[in-house]
């Protein structure tokens, strides 16, 4: 008779440990990576479906620059109507809502998912996307689920409060937030209010155009 080679019992389960221990040190980073890709990429669709809507605006009322008015803090209502006649009518979305009690903001909860909040004030528009489709407040805020944008808004002030002469984004379409950045990459990680780092005290609201710059791509200098 001849003998046949055949794994023992003792050798398959020996095997079957080292391969659970690969995968157990191992699938935690594939799962991160995946969890940046998709974050990475429901940015960049956002940030592409809220310009292809200004596009669609512009067509059939004018120039972005005459929306506005004169610069002012708009009333919930004023909010409301603004999304109402310039972004709406070239997105889909489900529903919109006031943000909260305390807030004059306006919350669209978008389809699929994710939902973004408009506000304009003396300043211009601000924009925020919550990927998860919840709205948050500053404290719950992470790299993770909050995304800063702006919309024809000025780029800040000096230190004697006068307005900042440079002008890098004043635009008349949605860009990652960028108030009060020097127009470096550097002042984009360490900006001691908006920049994109742990320590940053408002949000990390840099953080959009960081993954801007670096093609709609979470890098290893940024703060997962």
């Amino acid at each position: 008779m001849k003998k046949r080679n055949a794994f023992t019992l003792a050798e398959v389960l020996i095997t079957l440990g080292i391969i659970g221990i690969v995968a157990a040190m191992t699938m935690p980073t594939l799962i991160t990576d995946a969890r940046k890709k998709s974050t990475a990429t429901k940015v960049k669709k956002f940030y592409n479906i809220m310009n292809n809507a200004v596009q669609f605006s512009i067509a059939k009322n004018g120039d972005v620059k005459n929306w506005m008015g004169e610069a002012q803090d708009y009333t919930y209502e004023e909010n409301v109507q603004f999304v109402k006649d310039y972004f709406l009518p070239y997105i889909k979305y489900r529903k919109y809502e006031k943000c909260s009690d305390t807030n004059k903001a306006v919350c669209v909860y978008l389809i699929p998912d994710g939902m973004f909040v408009f506000k304009y004030d003396l300043n211009g528009g601000d924009i925020a996307y919550f990927i998860d489709g919840k709205y948050l407040l500053d404290e719950e805020r992470t790299t993770h689920n909050y995304f800063g944008f702006q919309f024809n808004k000025r780029n800040g002030d000096n230190e004697d409060g006068t307005p900042i002469e440079r002008d890098f984004n004043r635009k008349t379409s949605v860009e990652p937030y960028t108030f009060n950045w020097d127009g470096t990459y550097e002042n984009l990680k360490t900006h001691p209010r908006y920049g994109c780092n742990k320590y940053s005290t408002q949000a990390k609201s840099f953080c959009t155009k960081l993954l801007q710059m670096n093609n709609w791509e979470i890098t290893d200098d940024y703060p997962w």
